[in-house]
């Protein structure tokens, strides 16, 4: 929910968000190493600049995403 009231911000427009099924797509799980659900990935560009396990802080979400601008 969290990241979808972002997705709403102006933002954020340009942003390209992805969800990936912890349970069912082990192997992009793997890809990305996240060694835990909820773990969002930020990229700008094809380089990850931020990383986060768990976080349910709208505000250092609202953070983490400012790094991919």
């Amino acid at each position: 929910p969290i990241l979808a009231t972002f997705s709403a911000d102006p933002r954020f427009k340009n942003l390209a968000i992805f969800t990936i099924d912890f349970d069912s797509q082990r192997d992009l799980v793997r890809r990305f190493g996240a060694q835990m659900q909820s773990t969002l990935i930020v990229y700008k560009g094809a380089a990850e600049v931020a990383r986060s396990v768990g976080e349910t802080q709208a505000e250092w979400i609202e953070q983490l995403l400012e790094k991919a601008l």
